[in-house]
């Protein structure tokens, strides 16, 4: 009996080891070319009454960008121009382009030849990217030239930060490296080791108030100074738990936000907690894995967990103002906030607006039937429905525009529409 009880427990560990293993791959997957994921398990989409009327502005193509890698080549708009503001993007093949946000007019493109894994990300004059042989590069923002390049210890997978005359530089090794902006030159680097297995992605660094804050596959968070890379504080957002590398994972993987003097962060397999950007305490915390990250807006969080669960929660207390279950299992993006709705897009290439105030569904978009309405259908030699839409990076909204990028590189836009009385009144 007691060899037969053995035998059993040792059967279930290596199920539940086989079960992590395929969802961590998954997760550690950057797509060349592979077929999708199976996705049998997502929770079909039912009919919902649209009471926010969504209107698509354009669709242009961008190129692609790899897939399940939800940090990579973001779409990001140019916040310090006073002049018209321009879209910047990054393809996985090596095209950088400057789009115009009214129209998505390609206003400049040039083709590097190489494959990228980060950025770009925007300074005054330039923006920077990083390639797959680990080099950082600056382009000049008004026509893409080159300016210069610089090695770095290891291939950037998050989007660089620019302040100032200085970028700051997240690695997949563990490394945080400061450099100037005009030259490349490195002023400081700050190294921490990193679990033997994680999961492939880095989360954006911030810095607020001289000081760098960066998320590591260890689950902590660190705070730099910006000027010497000293360390200023450090604090466990999530502890590794079990006996397997894949049970242990706890990467701080997903976008986090600073509000009012706290830094929001999630980690996989960890928890959501809120820390005093002052001095590393906690303020709260709660049990949540995230790998997408969350969003910020008024006193509400917004985040997507591992399981595509989107949650509100209060941010002075972390309590849960309302949860919407059913897009479980949809891979959806991190969650972003457009007027009084939350947006997230999934797999399938489906975009999803939320009532803030509740989470119920309130409008829904195809980006496959946006894209072959305002551009094309796609070549014969490669079915409509062979397209796989899915949306690993995030979401942007800026002056009340919502750009969505698909894995295919399609970028669209959209915007809400406002509402008479009588219209508001006809929808409930």
């Amino acid at each position: 009996m007691n060899d037969f009880m053995a035998r059993w427990v040792t059967l279930l560990r290596m199920k539940k080891i086989c079960l992590m293993l395929v969802m961590v791959l998954g997760l550690l997957l950057v797509a060349c070319g592979s077929s999708p994921k199976d996705y049998s398990d997502a929770t079909p989409l039912h009919t919902i009454n649209t009471s926010v009327p969504v209107r698509a502005l354009w669709a242009k193509s961008t190129g692609d960008v790899p897939e399940y890698a939800h940090a990579q080549l973001p779409v990001v708009i140019d916040t310090g121009s006073t002049e018209d503001k321009k879209i910047y993007v990054a393809s996985r093949r090596g095209d950088v382009a400057a789009h115009a946000t009214g129209n998505g007019e390609v206003l400049w493109q040039v083709s590097m030849g190489e494959a990228l894994t980060g950025g770009p990300g925007v300074g005054e004059d330039l923006l920077f990217v990083g390639t797959r042989e680990a080099e950082l590069v600056a382009l000049d923002k008004d026509d893409g030239t080159e300016r210069w390049r610089q090695r770095i210890s290891s291939e950037m997978l998050a989007t660089p930060v620019v302040v100032g005359d200085l970028v700051v530089v997240q690695s997949i090794d563990g490394r945080i490296s400061v450099y100037k902006t005009a030259t490349g030159k490195k002023l400081w680097s700050y190294e921490r080791s990193i679990p033997k297995l994680t999961l492939r992605g880095t989360s954006k660094p911030l810095v607020v108030n001289e000081a760098v804050l960066a998320g590591f596959s260890d689950g902590r968070l660190l705070s730099l100074s910006l000027a010497t890379g000293e360390l200023l504080w450090e604090t466990t957002i999530a502890v590794p738990h079990g006996r397997t590398d894949l049970e242990r994972l706890v990467d701080i993987d997903g976008l986090f936000r600073a509000v009012d003097g706290v830094v929001y962060v999630s980690s996989y397999q960890g928890r959501v907690v809120a820390v005093s950007i002052a001095d590393g305490n906690v303020l709260w915390a709660r049990d949540m894995s995230s790998y997408t990250g969350l969003t910020v807006s008024g006193e509400q969080i917004f985040i997507t967990d591992a399981t595509s669960r989107v949650w509100a929660l209060d941010g002075r207390t972390g309590a849960t103002l309302w949860r919407q279950d059913s897009l479980l299992g949809r891979e959806l993006s991190v969650p972003v906030v457009q007027g009084n709705t939350v947006v997230v897009a999934d797999y399938d290439g489906f975009v999803h607006w939320l009532s803030r105030d509740d989470g119920d569904f309130v409008a829904r978009k195809s980006l496959d039937r946006v894209w072959s309405t305002m551009r094309y259908v796609w070549d014969s030699d490669e079915p409509a429905e062979e397209v796989y839409r899915s949306v690993s990076v995030s979401p942007l909204v800026a002056a009340d525009t919502l750009y969505v990028r698909d894995n295919t590189g399609a970028l669209a836009a959209f915007s809400l529409l406002k509402q008479t009385v009588s219209e508001q009144a006809a929808t409930k």
